[in-house]
Order: structure tokens, then C-alpha cells, then sequence
């Protein structure tokens, strides 16, 4: 009967303990990083498109485009990019005039992705030799490589960590309190870099068009990180 007793008594004192060990002195910071970074590859999305009113033609065509940009690619001599295909379709061509639509042939669609690793003279070569190949549509992407962002990421996590540990020695030094230990951290992950995209209407290219290529000038982003940190400390035993 004793025994029972002792035990039901520490299940109720049981929770009352951790309770208030639970309830330590705590300090709150929240650390934060930023720094200016520049791209260092670019892709290139080129948009095919051929139409005719049988499919073996639209087909035909879209392929002879296709091969048009590969060889050009091939034959300027360049290197240090990827060149991947994706997305082929044909559809009906479908022609919407005044609120009516008729059919009229084929239209044979294709993306090719150009990788290129780097954003100076290699990708303006590269869109050059795009402007003097066959009519097309392109856009721009600048990116991070996978190496830039592990790097950035890495050291965007130190800085953070850093300008907590200022805060919060900063708050414990003002408090009179002599050492501070870490109790928990909260990281959620990094900000990704959002590519930076150049769509203008003079990057779409006729084979009879002279007009000089754009000019092509990425500018810096900002990344950003944060990471929650809680201290604890000892408290002072009261005078």
C-alpha cells in the first residue's frame, strides 16, 4: 500500500519537476545575413515553331530549324555550353478571327535549352551567332551555378549565426549576466536565387534582320538568410 502510495505521489510531483525545469531564463535573437552576389551562367530557352497544313511538313520544317541552330552552334566554334531538347508537340492550327475559330494545317513546336556558364563575352558570342541563324524567339536566364549557391548558402548560414551570437552577448552584457549557452537554434533554409529573365522584342530574330544584338549587362541580387537562436544562463541566487 506504501509503495503505491510513494509512486501515484511522484506521478503528480513528477510533472510539477519538469515543469519548472522546463522554465529556464531564455534569450530570443533572431540572426541575420545579406549579401549582393552576380550570376555567373546563363540559359538560354530558344522557342521553334513551324506550321504547314500537313504534319509531315510542320514536322519537317521545325526539324530543319532545329539542325539550322544546332550546326550554327557547332560551326562557330564555341565552347563551355549544353545544348539539350525538350517539349516537342504538334497541334492543329487553330486561327481565332472576330470570335470564330477555323483550322487551318499544323503547327510543330519545339524548346532548346542552352546552357551556358558564363554571362560575358562567351553567352554574347553565343547570341550572336543565335541572331544570325534561322528566325526564332529566345529569352535569358541568369542563374547561380550549383557550386555558387552551396557556397553562398554556407556562408550566408555563418553570417547569421554571427550577428545572433552579437546580439545576444550584446543583451547578456547589458543584463549583467556573465555567460550565455546555447539552448536551441530554428533554421528553416535558405532564399533561393530567382532567375533573372530578359524577354524584349528585339529578341526575336528574322534571318534578314540586321538589327545588332542587345546588350546584355546582368545586375547584382540580394540574398538573404536568418536563423533563430535561444540562449540560456545561469540566474544570479538572490541576494
Amino acid at each position: 500500500m506504501k509503495t503505491s502510495l510513494l509512486f501515484f505521489a511522484l506521478a503528480l510531483v513528477g510533472p510539477l519537476f519538469q515543469a519548472i525545469s522546463q522554465e529556464l531564463p531564455q534569450i530570443s535573437v533572431e540572426g541575420q545575413s545579406e549579401i549582393q552576389v552576380m550570376p555567373d551562367q546563363a540559359l538560354l530557352t530558344v522557342m521553334l515553331r513551324a506550321t504547314a497544313m500537313e504534319t509531315a511538313k510542320a514536322t519537317a520544317e521545325l526539324n530543319k530549324k532545329a539542325e539550322e541552330v544546332t550546326a550554327a552552334l557547332e560551326n562557330s566554334g564555341l565552347r563551355g555550353y549544353e545544348l539539350t531538347a525538350e517539349n516537342y508537340y504538334v497541334n492543329v492550327n487553330r486561327v481565332y478571327v472576330k470570335g470564330s475559330s477555323r483550322d487551318s494545317g499544323y503547327v510543330a513546336s519545339q524548346t532548346l535549352k542552352i546552357l551556358v556558364r558564363d554571362t560575358g563575352e562567351k553567352l554574347l558570342s553565343i547570341v550572336q551567332v543565335l541572331h544570325g541563324s534561322t528566325d526564332l524567339e529566345f529569352q535569358i536566364a541568369y542563374q547561380l551555378s550549383a557550386e555558387k549557391k552551396k557556397r553562398y548558402g554556407e556562408e550566408l548560414v555563418k553570417l547569421a549565426i554571427a550577428d545572433a551570437r552579437v546580439k545576444g552577448e550584446a543583451i547578456a552584457t547589458a543584463l549583467d549576466i556573465n555567460e550565455i549557452v546555447v539552448h536551441r537554434v530554428s533554421y528553416q533554409g535558405g532564399q533561393s536565387f530567382d532567375p533573372v529573365v530578359y524577354r524584349a522584342k528585339g529578341m526575336r530574330m528574322e534571318a534578314a534582320d540586321a538589327a545588332v544584338p542587345p546588350t546584355l549587362q546582368p545586375g547584382e541580387q540580394t540574398l538573404s538568410e536568418r536563423v533563430h537562436i535561444i540562449y540560456t544562463f545561469a540566474q544570479k541566487a538572490p541576494r
